[in-house]
């Protein structure tokens, strides 16, 4: 069987410069394995250079394919061409003689043994070395510059300037006019998201084709280079821990007017002042809230099973969780609303957001899909895996029952307990007749304390032992008790209905939600294992239609309840707000809000004064 091969290039440090270098090292690559008359199977190249393999996605593939039977040969030009660091070193040469797989280094025109192991260590531990020091010249050289006040460096997607071949920078009119754009609006009280949805209604987008996302400009607004100033020395890359970590205020560089300034001084300070007075709210509003025992809102805070499942199915952007407080007792309602309705509203009545609402030209597109209160989702979907898949659940219980019942029978340390109590008492015994043959002076003193501290050493063990299988017991006990509510739970409770919806969830791949359905679609390379490239583009993908109508419609569900009021009315012409709120289950305020609006829909009409008088039905 002809070997298989694959080769992996990457340029190095100090050939970063050297466009042609990564290209040649290919194609030496590729000489190399023709030459031994091996098949190449793939090329892992990376174009960008690391000291470790963080971040070099190629490598990383590599790493991963190791594992699986793809190639025989791993092809490279030299040691140092896939780490510089001894750990990823250590790990990469531990899974490669797992997976039997082999390393040829065509430089030295052999394949890497067992035997090679220290000293390809001690070349990995000299290239880290060397890439230290290197690192550290880099970092002293950026800084003699950047304390000398030498000229700002600036990267290719450096938006609103441009660098020009002296070293020199100058504006680029047509992009500072957009940023200047964005200040303006963020000092006149507009967030970043608002200042994202105007812009992308004038049609203006980044250097890559794309909107400007909040987060990019909130960063812009940040920066100080837009009125001028560099600060130089913020960021150092410290190579022992292999992180970019913030340097102190005190240890950086700020030097004012070192760039053509792109917005004003005051306007900077106006729109900052802005970001800070919205920060500033929402740290107090998350404060009163963590004292009132809810879960403080930060990065990571849990991720749901929903998370990335949800879409829209009539615009295509993601839901997203929100939380609110209801009206009535205060309690916290889960809602999952698309992302364009909030940012932009609705667009039947013009609900936009009321910052929108102050830019009266911008037309923005809002999104008309109905909510999805968290509760009712699930208890739709747990309802649909009913229906759809319908397993034994008293089976299922009675076998989990016993099983548990099975690991506490093994655990049972009853017998053990009686049979060191017994012991216990005998040692006890034979102590007190070890005491009356010293009265009768049937031993001597000597024997008897030898007998007794033997004797005593024993019963320390008898009652530890018995003291450790009391607990163990009465562990054992709330063992039963905790077995008597998981066997009542799964027989009675909505954990099997809980559990199919996880599976369900895992093998989706989205969930596109319309007015009065949702599609649930799967993936059958997912939910199979086969790779989707095996499988016909028709059959790839198979789907769950849900009905549920008005459920989620709150509209709908306003219509409905005034539909009601309007029936009563007809029946009783003479029904009083009090009543139609008994009726209703809602507060007597609320039932006259309802009560208003259908005046102001031109749907009723009282006839009467004081009270007295009845309803007229207009249609």
């Amino acid at each position: 069987m002809i070997p298989r091969a694959v080769i992996y290039a990457r340029c190095s440090t100090e050939e970063e410069s050297q466009k042609d270098a990564l290209k040649k090292q290919v194609q030496e690559g590729k000489q190399c394995v023709f030459e031994n008359g091996w098949v190449l199977e793939d090329a892992y190249v990376e174009s960008r250079s690391g000291t470790t393999t963080k971040g070099r996605s190629e490598y990383n593939r590599l790493y991963h394919d190791l594992a699986s039977d793809r190639f025989d040969i791993i092809v490279i030009k030299s040691q140092d061409r896939l780490m510089r660091n001894t750990k990823d070193w250590y790990l990469f040469v531990d899974r490669l003689l797992t997976e039997q797989k082999k390393l040829y280094i065509y430089i030295e025109r052999k394949f890497y043994t067992a035997d090679d192991a220290l000293i390809t260590g001690i070349k990995a531990i000299l290239a880290e070395e060397y890439s230290r020091e290197l690192s550290k010249k880099i970092n002293n050289a950026h800084k003699n510059r950047q304390k000398r006040g030498g000229p700002v460096i600036l990267t290719s997607n450096t938006y609103g300037y441009r660098k020009l071949p002296d070293k020199s920078v100058e504006i680029v009119e047509g992009e500072a006019k957009i940023k200047r754009r964005m200040y303006e609006l963020c000092a006149a009280g507009f967030g970043s998201r608002s200042i994202s949805a105007i812009l992308k209604n004038e049609g203006i987008v980044g250097r890559n084709g794309k909107p400007f996302t909040d987060s990019a400009i909130l960063r812009m607004i940040h920066n100080p280079l837009n009125k001028g100033t560099a600060v130089m020395n913020r960021l150092h890359y410290d190579f022992e821990s292999k992180r970019t970590v913030k340097v102190p205020e005190e240890e950086q560089y700020v030097y004012e007017n070192k760039v053509p300034p792109i917005v004003s001084e005051e306007l900077w300070e106006a729109a900052n002042e802005e970001i800070a007075k919205r920060a500033e709210t929402i740290r107090v509003k998350e404060e009163a809230k963590e004292m009132a025992g809810e879960r403080k809102r930060g990065k990571n805070t849990g991720k749901s099973q929903l998370s990335g499942k949800l879409v829209c199915g009539l615009c295509g952007s993601p839901y997203y969780r929100r939380t609110r407080r209801r009206g009535k007792d205060g309690g916290i309602i889960c809602e999952w609303k698309c992302k364009r309705y909030l940012e932009a509203g609705r667009n039947e009545g013009r609900g936009d957001r009321p910052q929108l609402r102050r830019v009266k030209s911008l037309g923005v597109s809002g999104c008309d899909n109905v909510h999805l209160e968290e509760t009712k989702l699930y208890e739709l979907l747990e309802q649909t895996c009913g229906q759809r898949y319908t397993p034994d659940k008293a089976k299922i219980t009675d076998r989990m029952a016993h099983l548990l019942k099975a690991v506490l029978k093994e655990t049972d340390d009853q017998p053990e307990l009686d049979r060191e109590t017994q012991k216990k008492e005998r040692i006890i015994k034979q102590m007190d007749m070890l005491v009356e043959k010293l009265l009768d002076e049937i031993i001597s003193n000597e024997v008897y304390q030898r007998k007794q501290k033997k004797l005593e050493e024993q019963l320390s063990c008898a009652e530890d032992r018995i003291k450790e299988l009391i607990c163990r017991k009465a562990k054992g006990s709330v063992l039963r008790e905790r077995l008597s509510r998981i066997e009542k739970e799964l027989k009675t409770g909505k954990a099997l209905e809980r559990a199919a919806v996880t599976q369900m969830l895992e093998e989706a791949d989205k969930i596109l939600i319309f007015p009065e359905f949702m599609e649930i679609v799967f993936s059958l390379s997912k939910v199979t294992g086969i790779k989707s490239v095996d499988i016909p583009p028709m059959d790839c993908e198979s789907s769950i239609k849900i009905e549920y109508g008005n459920l989620f419609s709150i509209r709908e569900k306003k219509r409905e309840e005034r539909e009601g009021i309007v029936d009563m009315m007809r029946k009783d012409p003479r029904i009083t707000a009090r009543l139609i709120a008994k009726e209703l289950g809602i507060s007597l305020s609320g039932a006259n809000y309802k009560i208003r609006a259908l005046k102001r829909e031109g749907r009723i009409r009282f006839n009467g004064s004081g009270g007295r008088g009845e309803w007229e039905i207009l249609s």
